[in-house]
């Protein structure tokens, strides 16, 4: 498991680029999946099993019932709990509910999604204006380019990869992967500033760039702080073997090094949005965030961005199904299993989902991510529920 974890993070960003070029990795139709209580989504490196949602089916209620916007709005005040609490055989719900004070008031907003789409020439003057390019492939919507000094930069329609070599060395030592059992990315501070640079200095270069190259984003991020102390200490290389690789080593670090890693992901009013990382990697965390940065004294060193959107708010709110059934949908999953172990629901969060309906056009779920620890084990658990319906929504790999 480590050898397919270590070439995932020495490759991200080549690994990046290359699922640019990967046109068939994706959901399929896209439609509004049928009730299934067989999939969960571990994140603690024993496997997942994902199977494909259908969505083109209609996800609204039923419209014959004449509520009016007041009591609709009073209705979803009562019908999410700030905390749920129930004891069902295997299954114990201590629960925070995270939703937006403005939804619990007046309703989760209906919106609509369109892809963002970086400019090509743009994006290869922020990244490597400077760079001798030595290779490149330039193709309508698929670009690459390999620099002297090693980088690497692939600009597809709605995505972008650049990786420095100065990033292979922090992927030896900087561990997003939560599916993997050498996952350090809680090893590193998230509330300290660099020398070089604050954090809020910081990601306001990157917005200000990302600008430049024509993508817009928001303030929703996680910084980690990578410094150089740390790298070294947790700085870990292998072979194709699977053996400890000194040669690929930095060996030496220093404060010149100190660097910061952004998870950038977005959300409408105060409502994340769940991001499916390549249509096809589903965990809510992280490293699936739709934009991840490593920045130090020199600017960006790794860039990965994968499906940005703009929110359009559309008319009216989503009508959402009461939590205490949605509550229902995990209880009878991990009941039906009988498998002898207990399950403690510890958090629900209500997202906007974005649903690829084809290769240009993604539409909105409103969803309720569940984040639950099965207790003979320790594993971490996530389920994803259709607010609208009570569906569990279940992936499959492409």
């Amino acid at each position: 498991m480590k050898h397919k974890r270590r070439s995932r993070m020495i490759s991200a960003a080549i690994a990046a680029v290359l699922c640019l070029f990967l046109a068939g990795c994706g959901r399929g139709s896209g439609t509004v999946p049928q009730t299934d209580t067989s999939g969960k989504i571990e994140v603690d490196g024993s496997g997942s099993e994902e199977k494909l949602q259908d969505t083109s089916e209609d996800v609204s209620m039923d419209a014959s019932i004449d509520v009016s916007e007041e009591s609709a709005s009073l209705g979803m005040e009562a019908e999410i709990p700030d905390f749920y609490e129930k004891e069902a055989g295997a299954v114990s719900f201590q629960t925070d509910v995270v939703v937006s004070e403005e939804v619990r008031k007046n309703g989760l907003q209906k919106i609509s999604v369109s892809l963002q789409k970086p400019d090509p020439a743009k994006v290869l003057e922020c990244l490597m204006g400077d760079t001798e390019i030595t290779e490149k492939n330039e193709e309508e919507g698929n670009n690459w380019y390999v620099g002297a000094d090693g980088e690497n930069l692939t600009i597809h329609h709605t995505s972008i990869g650049f990786a420095t070599k100065f990033y292979v060395y922090v992927s030896n030592a900087f561990r997003l992967q939560q599916e993997y059992s050498d996952y350090n990315a809680d090893k590193y501070e998230t509330d300290k500033d660099l020398e070089f640079a604050s954090r809020q200095e910081a990601f306001e270069d990157i917005r200000q760039m990302l600008e430049t190259m024509g993508i817009q984003i928001g303030e929703q991020y996680k910084c980690y702080v990578l410094e150089h102390s740390v790298l070294q200490r947790e700085e870990y290389a292998m072979d194709i073997n699977g053996n400890i690789d000194q040669a690929n080593y930095k060996g030496s670090w220093t404060g010149e090094d100190d660097s910061y890693y952004f998870a950038i992901s977005q959300k409408y009013g105060d409502t994340p949005a769940y991001h499916v990382f390549y249509d096809h990697s589903p965990l809510a965390a992280d490293e699936n965030a739709p934009i991840q940065v490593l920045y130090n004294k020199d600017g960006i060193q790794f860039l990965q961005l994968e499906k940005v959107f703009t929110f359009t708010e559309q008319e009216g709110n989503y009508d959402l199904m009461p939590f205490e059934e949605i509550a229902e949908v995990i209880e009878t999953k991990y009941e039906a299993q009988a498998d002898g172990n207990t399950y403690s629901v510890r958090r629900a969060t209500l997202y906007y989902m974005e649903n690829k309906v084809n290769e240009q056009e993604y539409e909105v779920v409103p969803v309720w991510i569940f984040n639950t620890v099965q207790n003979e084990t320790g594993k971490n658990l996530q389920d994803i529920v259709n607010a609208q319906t009570g569906e569990e929504i279940i992936w499959e790999d492409c």
